[in-house]
């Protein structure tokens, strides 16, 4: 799931399920396109959001668990 507002390449929390914090990472979506291409397929993020995307919401790179 997705909450509060985030831009493109800000630092969000990563939450596990019972919402304790497994990790930091800088995001490469805005909170509102998260929310438009969360459970889809890569091949569908362009014609979801006019662009095309990329395959990781956050890279391994730009992840700190």
């Amino acid at each position: 799931a997705v909450s509060g507002q985030f831009g493109r390449g800000e630092p969000v929390d990563i939450l596990g399920p019972a919402g304790e914090t497994l990790g930091r990472g800088l995001v490469r979506y805005t909170a509102e396109e998260t929310r438009r291409i969360a459970g889809r397929r890569s091949a569908e993020i362009e014609g979801i959001l006019g662009y095309p995307g990329r395959a990781a919401l956050i890279h391994r790179d730009d992840m700190v668990l």
